[in-house]
């Protein structure tokens, strides 16, 4: 019986909007490659995350094995591209005969042509559609060849896929489905039918049309949807919630958490609304549209969210979206969702690993609890990507040599990682255990005692943050960023993710880094909160009849404007009285 069954840990994912769907896919993408298939190695290294916490095990209808995630998505017609709607793994049916007497007419769309990755992604799995689907996957098993005279070729394409070609995919990811690598059940994916992808003519761009487009059929179509991955946990800790903050999705997401307080009261429902770094509002109404949404998303979200992550690559959000985040080890192209989302996935990858750990996890809820203290729900993530740690540096001097300003960017913007946070989660990922400090060195006496990672992490946070509430957490794995990760590291990065005086090879690619990361809640939060309250404060609703038309009232609207500012209040630090 599968460890998930019996200690009943699992986590259901829902997926709203085109830009929270690349930050999925890449999340996914992220985790599947951590899944190791081999026995020698699972000997020498034992399995630490378990993968049964957001995956399921499950079969096809001819009893092959699949392996895939408890997930829920909603985007826009014209968002799948090559990506069929209800996977490849059950495509056991074929056209059903048409019984008709009269003349048949068939009109077929285009084909979307593939990219190289997922061709060769199709030849590895065998379910090029060119040959017809194939009924032996198991992806749980080793991916060994089957038979010992296969053709060179394909082993070439093999390790292509998982990790030695460089796919150049800038130019060629247009939708998230073009690098999605991870296969979906059946159940998983859903499309809102009257909006299509990048329509100037119809947006879908205004909180209150996402709550209409989730209404009748296509909301009892969702919420089938959730039952069929809910109601077969045996004990679930609760839900990720990823959506598009700025455009309608907002508004679907509002529904859906109010739907998850009330059929699923007492389970942790951890959310991350989700805005690109850059965005195509040159307008007034189309920057008012972005706070309005923005306002009314925070306002409405944080009540049925157990604790809400706002994430962005953007340093500002509000009346103008500010220059975006600087890394000093990536180069990244910040009006690809591509590239900006891989950045935001592989920190929430590190940062839900307590979530995961096969021993001794840490449970959603608690998490949850302790940062949602006196009603302060919004918190705030910072990464380190990657870990700037150099070839011939020890984890010690990595952490002496830089203050926290240096080590973690923030990623929820008008933040900055505080030097006295309320509570933090911190999480250290992929530090050799040879590399904690040098041997034969003289330490601080502090750190005299330090004989591991997790000791150096302990005592870096009581020092660093000595008013805290820290949780750390050290994970012996690297992220692996191979294919189809972007290529986004900047040369002086080696292979395994350190930095190097010597630059990498033009041809050769960043296989896993080691990261930092750190959810925290604090006053600085606070600021994130307040500046949308004052911005969203400025318009006077009844000249945005877009809003109004969607189902907005000003009463409503008024409401809304002060639970943030109630919500911002819970960060105001009160004066001591002693």
């Amino acid at each position: 019986m599968k460890q998930a069954i019996m200690s009943g840990r699992e986590i259901v994912t829902l997926q709203l909007g085109h830009y929270a769907n690349f930050t999925g896919s890449h999340w996914w993408n992220l985790q599947e490659a951590s899944f190791v298939y081999d026995p020698k190695v699972l000997q020498r290294f034992p399995k630490e995350i378990s993968h049964d916490v957001l995956f399921r095990e499950g079969q096809t209808p001819k009893r092959c094995v699949t392996f895939t995630p408890r997930l829920v998505v909603l985007d826009l017609r014209g968002s799948l591209s090559t990506l069929r709607k209800d996977g490849s793994l059950y495509n056991e049916e074929k056209e059903e005969e048409v019984k008709w007497s009269g003349d048949v007419t068939l009109h077929k769309s285009a084909t979307e042509p593939k990219n190289q990755f997922l061709q060769d992604l199709d030849r590895v799995e065998g379910t090029d559609e060119s040959k017809g689907d194939v009924d032996n996957i198991d992806l749980e098993s080793p991916r060994e060849n089957e038979e010992d005279g296969k053709d060179q070729a394909e082993d070439i394409t093999e390790q292509a896929v998982f990790g030695s070609k460089l796919y150049n995919l800038d130019n060629q990811v247009k939708v998230w489905s073009d690098f999605h690598a991870v296969h979906l059940h059946p159940r998983s994916i859903q499309l809102v039918q009257d909006y299509t992808l990048g329509s100037e003519d119809n947006p879908f761009d205004v909180f209150g049309l996402g709550q209409q487009a989730l209404s009748g059929q296509a909301w009892d179509e969702w919420e089938d949807r959730v039952r069929f991955f809910t109601e077969e946990c045996d004990n679930m800790q609760g839900f990720h919630v990823l959506f598009d903050n700025h455009n309608s999705f907002g508004g679907a997401a509002s529904k859906v958490l109010s739907y998850l307080q009330d059929e699923f009261p007492g389970k942790a429902v951890l959310t991350f609304p989700l805005t690109p770094a850059v965005l195509p509002d040159q307008t007034a109404r189309q920057r008012a549209t972005r706070i309005l949404n923005s306002a009314l998303c925070m306002a409405s979200c944080c009540l049925d969210s157990s604790v809400y992550v706002p994430l962005s690559l953007a340093t500002s959000l509000w009346r103008n979206l500010g220059a975006p985040q600087n890394f000093p080890h990536l180069t990244y192209n910040c009006d690809l969702h591509y590239h900006t989302s891989a950045v935001l996935a592989a920190s929430l990858d590190t940062m839900t690993l307590p979530l995961r750990k096969e021993t001794n996890p840490v449970h959603l809820s608690e998490v949850t609890g302790a940062m949602s203290a006196l009603g302060r729900k919004v918190a705030s993530l910072n990464t380190s990507l990657p870990f700037p740690m150099m070839e011939h540096e020890t984890f010690v001097d990595a952490l002496m040599s830089k203050g926290e300003e240096h080590l973690l960017q923030p990623l929820t913007p008008q933040t900055y990682c505080q030097a006295d946070p309320s509570v933090q989660s911190c999480v250290v990922r992929g530090i050799p255990p040879d590399r904690v400090k040098r041997a034969g060195k003289s330490s601080p006496r502090q750190l005299s005692a330090c004989s591991s990672v997790d000791d150096v992490l302990q005592l870096y946070l009581t020092e660093t943050y000595p008013s805290t509430m820290n949780a750390g957490c050290v994970m012996r794995d690297p992220s692996n960023v191979v294919t189809p990760f972007p290529h986004i590291f900047r040369p002086n990065v080696t292979k395994a993710g350190q930095l190097s005086d010597t630059l990498r090879r033009p041809r050769s690619g960043v296989e896993s880094v080691p990261m930092m990361t750190s959810l925290q809640s604090g006053p600085s939060v606070g600021s994130h909160v307040s500046s949308l309250h004052d911005e969203a404060a400025r318009f006077n609703i009844h000249r945005h009849h877009h809003f109004l038309g969607a189902g907005l009232e000003e009463e409503e609207f008024r409401e809304n404007l002060d639970r943030l500012h109630s919500l911002a209040d819970c960060y105001r630090v009160l004066p001591d009285m002693s």
